[in-house]
C-alpha cells in the first residue's frame, strides 16, 4: 500500500511490507504520517524523523494487539526528487495470555476476589488490547455489583515471555472501602411523598451494597409513572462503610385529560374521553374516570386504586355502569368491585383476585329479567410486550376464572395470548398470532345471562363478520350468543415505508351452545388487508374484511377504523 505527494522540494511514496493480512496492513499504514502523507518535507532528514515516529506507532499499535516481538525496520531510498520509503515489519507470533493476575492498588481487611474466574468472568487469552481492557471493566463491574461501589479498573499492561511466546496480563484494581446499603436522600419531589418513595427499595438497609438492587430500584420508580426523570446513585461510603442512595427525581403532571375515536361499519363511529389524576393523595394514589360511547354500549368507569410497593402490588376499587344495546339483547348493568394485584418479574408476571357485586336488567328475545350476582374473579397473567400500542417483541397470555354466585350460580374461565415475530432486513416484516378460548361450566347456554355469554365477531374478534355476529342466530336472526367460544388470528406485516405498514389477515371463530366447545362445528372465517399509519402516539388503523364462509344476512365488507394495533 502507498500513498504520493509532492512536497516543496521532494515526492515521497510510503509503504507497508511484510504484512499478509489486508486489514491489518491499511490499519497500520493509516498511522503512518509518510503513507498517508499529511504534511509535506524538504528534506531527507525531515523525512528520516517522520519515519522514526511512524516506526513507534507501527510498533505500539502491533503489540496492543499481541504481536509483542514485532519489529519494523524503515528502509529509504533517494533518487534526484522522491524518497521511497519501505516499512518493513516482521510481526512475529501472536502472543497468547497463559495467565492473568489481579492486583490490588489498596489495602483491605477483607479478601476480596482474585481472580477472574472467582468473579464468574470468562477468559479466551486473547491478547488483543480491546479484550484485555473490557477484561478490565468487567472485573471492576463484578466489585461494583458485590459491595464496593467505588471500584475502578486502574491500568493493565502485559508481561510477555518471548521464549515461549505468551504473557501475563497483570491488572491493576482499586476496589475501594466495601459498602453497606444506608438511607435513602430524596431530592426534586414536590407533590410525591417522600416517604412514598423510599418504600420501593429492594434491599434492606444495612446488607451489602449490590448495583442491581440499584438499578432494580430505579425501574421500579420509573413504572410507578409519577417521574418524568429518576436519578438513582450512591453517595461514597463513610467510616463505617454505609452508603446513602441519592434519589433526585423530576415529577411529571398529575392530571391528564385524553380522547379517542373509533368507527367500524358493524357499529358505527365510536369515541372515549379519560381523565386521570397518578398521585392523589402524595402516595401514587390513581383516580381515574373514562366515559365509552358506540352505538351498542355506553360506559362509564371509575377506579380508584393505591399502589403497594412492599407487596409489591395494587388495591384497586371500581365502579361500572353501562347500557349495551344490540341484536342479541338490551342491558342495563352497574357493578362495584374490588382487586388486589400482586407483581413478580419486574411487574410481568401478575396475580390478580378479587370481589365484585353486579346488578342488571337484562331483556333478550323479548323477555325481561334481572338479576343480582356477586363474582370471585381471579386471573395470572404475564406480558413481556414492548409497547401497549404497536408491540414487536414478547408475548402476552392470561387465564382468568371467574365464579358467579346468586341469581344465577356457574364458571367462566378465558385463556388468552397474543405474539409475533418480526424477521428480514430492518426488520420490515411481522407476523403476528392472538387466540382465544373460553369456557362455562355448571349451567345451559340459556340460563347464562345475556350480559355474561361469549360472543364474537367484530373489530376485535373476527374481522368480516358484524358484531357479535359469528355465531348462531335466532328466529328472528338476531345473535343469542354461546356458552363457550374459541378465535384464532393471524396476520403478516409489512413495513413499506418509515410511517406505512401493510398488512393481511385472517380471523376466525366459534361460538358454541356447549360447556366446552366442539372442534366438529363449523367456524366463522374471515379475511382481509389493512394499513397502519405510524403516529407518535401508535399506529392508526384501517382495516377491510369479508366473511369467507357468508350467510345470507352477512354484508359482504366491514371495515374498521382504530388506534393501535389488533394484537
Amino acid at each position: 500500500m502507498s500513498a504520493q505527494v509532492y512536497a516543496d522540494e521532494l515526492k515521497i511514496a510510503a509503504s507497508i511490507e511484510g504484512v499478509d493480512q489486508i486489514a491489518l496492513q491499511q490499519e497500520l499504514a493509516a498511522l503512518s504520517d509518510l503513507a498517508v502523507a499529511e504534511s509535506a518535507y524538504a528534506s531527507l532528514s525531515a523525512i528520516r524523523r517522520a519515519g522514526a515516529r511512524d516506526v513507534r506507532r507501527i510498533v505500539e499499535a502491533l503489540k496492543s494487539k499481541g504481536y509483542y516481538a514485532a519489529g519494523v525496520e524503515p528502509d529509504y531510498r533517494r533518487s534526484v526528487d522522491k524518497v521511497t520509503v519501505v516499512f518493513n515489519v516482521d510481526t512475529g507470533s501472536k502472543f497468547q495470555i497463559s495467565r492473568y493476575a489481579i492486583q490490588y492498588t489498596d489495602k483491605q481487611l477483607k479478601s476480596r476476589v482474585e481472580s477472574f474466574d472467582r468473579a464468574g468472568i470468562k477468559t479466551t487469552g486473547n491478547p488483543d488490547g480491546e479484550d484485555l481492557q473490557k477484561l478490565a471493566q468487567a472485573f471492576a463491574n463484578h466489585l461494583q455489583e458485590t459491595g464496593y461501589p467505588a471500584a475502578a479498573a486502574k491500568r493493565h499492561f502485559v508481561q510477555a515471555n518471548f521464549m515461549q511466546a505468551n504473557a501475563i496480563a497483570v491488572f491493576l484494581i482499586e476496589s475501594g472501602p466495601e459498602a453497606f446499603f444506608g438511607n435513602i436522600v430524596v431530592t426534586g419531589t414536590k407533590q410525591v411523598k417522600p416517604t412514598f418513595i423510599q418504600k420501593y427499595i429492594t434491599w434492606t438497609p444495612g446488607v451489602l451494597y449490590e448495583r442491581k438492587k440499584l438499578i432494580a430500584y430505579r425501574e421500579a420508580l420509573v413504572g410507578t409513572g409519577l417521574f418524568g426523570e429518576v436519578s438513582v446513585s450512591p453517595s461514597r461510603p463513610g467510616i463505617d462503610g454505609r452508603v446513602d442512595i441519592l434519589v433526585d427525581v423530576k415529577e411529571r403532571k398529575r392530571r391528564s385529560v385524553g380522547a379517542g375515536i373509533s368507527f367500524a361499519t358493524d357499529v358505527g363511529a365510536g369515541g372515549q374521553l379519560f381523565y386521570e389524576n397518578r398521585n392523589l393523595l402524595g402516595r401514587g394514589d390513581k383516580f381515574s374516570t373514562r366515559l365509552k360511547v358506540s352505538a351498542p354500549e355506553q360506559e362509564i368507569q371509575i377506579n380508584i386504586g393505591r399502589p403497594y410497593p412492599g407487596l409489591p402490588g395494587t388495591l384497586t376499587g371500581t365502579l361500572t355502569t353501562k347500557n349495551e344495546t344490540s341484536d342479541a339483547f338490551e342491558a342495563q348493568s352497574a357493578e362495584l368491585s374490588v382487586a388486589l394485584v400482586k407483581f413478580w418479574f419486574d411487574r410481568k408476571l401478575e396475580l390478580r383476585g378479587g370481589l365484585g357485586l353486579n346488578y342488571s336488567q337484562v331483556e333478550d328475545a323479548g323477555v325481561r329479567d334481572e338479576f343480582v350476582f356477586m363474582t370471585f374473579p381471579g386471573a395470572i397473567r404475564w406480558n413481556s410486550e414492548d409497547d401497549l400500542l404497536n408491540p414487536t417483541t414478547g408475548f402476552r397470555t392470561s387465564l382468568s376464572i371467574t365464579p358467579f354466585v346468586g341469581d344465577v350460580n356457574f364458571i367462566q374461565t378465558k385463556l388468552s395470548g397474543a405474539t409475533r415475530r418480526t424477521f428480514g432486513d430492518n426488520k420490515k416484516f411481522v407476523l403476528a398470532a392472538r387466540g382465544a378460548l373460553g369456557s362455562s361450566f355448571g349451567i345451559e347456554r340459556d340460563d347464562i345471562p345475556a350480559t355474561e355469554r361469549f360472543f364474537a365477531g367484530g373489530g376485535g374478534s373476527v374481522r368480516g363478520f358484524g358484531f357479535q355476529q359469528a355465531g348462531p342466530l335466532d328466529a328472528t336472526l338476531d345473535p343469542i350468543g354461546g356458552a363457550s367460544l374459541i378465535e384464532l388470528n393471524f396476520e403478516a406485516r409489512y413495513q413499506q415505508r418509515e410511517k406505512l405498514q401493510l398488512a393481511a389477515f385472517i380471523d376466525t371463530g366459534l361460538v358454541s351452545d356447549n360447556n366446552v366447545p366442539s372442534f366438529s362445528e363449523a367456524a366463522f372465517v374471515g379475511a382481509g388487508f389493512g394499513f397502519r399509519y405510524l403516529t407518535l402516539v401508535g399506529p392508526l388503523r384501517l382495516d377491510l374484511a369479508t366473511p369467507l364462509n357468508p350467510r345470507d344476512t352477512d354484508d359482504p365488507l366491514q371495515f374498521y377504523i382504530a388506534l393501535g394495533q389488533p394484537f
